[in-house]
């Protein structure tokens, strides 16, 4: 799927949780690195305070988000309600039709997942919007929650993350499959499809040499690198400065290979996308996945940063003239 699609790696602002804040990314476009750290989750200490966020849903007139466990985790249900979505299946909201689970394992499928997700595709033929969130990959990573386990994991770990490593791995697998699945259904169907898929962060399970002393520091950047493409089941261009991204690349490099029509706030971060596409913690990922400086980014690279704090700091701390400019943020 990368070989042949928009991909790359993600820039991750987290390491063994924090989905929300990269859903938010996604969904809004707004930035973690612009805020200060002690924003802790925006979906329970912004969203809520907050009205006129930015949010993809805005272009679209069916919308719906799909998570296949509680609906209440952060703050979920309270704040896709206030992002449009219509309908929201999960435990806690509109019933799940697919929840079948792997082996031992706590938490729904992907293939179950995915089934759900082919369902709402079919529900109609205009254009609609659907964000989901899986659970099958979520820890903890036990040999023997799957009935075998193919691989076998070797390195500077202790036992036991070896052992989790393997499990995880196996999961990795059973998804591919599933994913597999996924797209070879999308990609015979006549309506248009484009699909945004990434990991959201590495699981917390590698303990030992890798994440202790010196190689914690060694390999940041790595702990916070996560795969992702964007598939489109019609003929469309691979899109180029996509090796390294940030979530809140997203939405304009979606809009960006379907070729829509953007209002001037995802033209902006079409700009930022073009000279500075991974900014996470206050560092910066150039397209090989080290680090850069901020004082090594171009004097463009500056300037667009600049914008892009202002018309954020506006949104969510301001008096939202952006928002009240109509032919800024639609």
């Amino acid at each position: 799927m990368e070989k042949s699609n928009t991909s790359g790696l993600m820039y991750s602002p987290s390491y063994g949780g924090g989905t929300a804040n990269i859903e938010f990314e996604a969904l809004t476009g707004l930035s973690m690195n612009n805020f200060d750290p002690s924003m802790a989750t925006p979906y329970v200490f912004l969203v809520p305070k907050v009205n006129n966020l930015p949010v993809i849903t805005d272009y679209f007139k069916i919308k719906t988000a799909i998570h296949p466990y509680s609906g209440v985790t952060y703050n979920r249900k309270n704040v896709f309600k206030k992002f449009g979505f219509q309908h929201f299946y999960s435990f806690t909201g509109d019933k799940l039709t697919y929840t079948s689970k792997l082996g031992k394992s706590n938490y729904v499928s992907d293939d179950s997942a995915y089934k759900q997700l082919l369902k709402q595709i079919n529900t109609t033929n205009r254009g609609q919007f659907i964000q989901l969130s899986t659970m099958q990959n979520y820890m903890p990573y036990t040999l023997g929650t799957y009935a075998k386990n193919n691989f076998k994991a070797s390195g500077n770990l202790t036992k036991a993350s070896l052992n989790s490593v393997e499990s995880y791995v196996q999961g990795l697998n059973y998804t591919d499959q599933d994913l597999k699945m996924l797209v070879s259904k999308v990609s015979k169907m006549k309506k248009h499809v484009t699909i945004v898929w990434y990991g959201d962060h590495l699981p917390g399970l590698y303990e030992g040499g890798l994440v202790s002393g010196k190689n914690l520091t060694k390999y940041d950047n790595k702990l916070h690198q996560t795969n992702y493409f964007i598939y489109s089941n019609f003929k469309h261009k691979k899109i180029s400065n996509t090796k390294v991204v940030s979530p809140n690349m997203f939405t304009p490099m979606m809009f960006k290979q379907t070729n829509t029509k953007v209002d001037p706030y995802v033209a902006l971060l079409t700009e930022i996308n073009k000279y500075v596409p991974a900014a996470e913690r206050n560092k910066f990922m150039s397209a090989s996945g080290n680090y850069i400086e901020y004082k090594n980014l171009s004097k463009k690279a500056k300037s667009t940063l600049k914008d892009y704090k202002l018309i954020q700091y506006d949104i969510t701390a301001g008096n939202q003239y952006s928002i009240k400019n109509k032919e800024f943020v639609k």
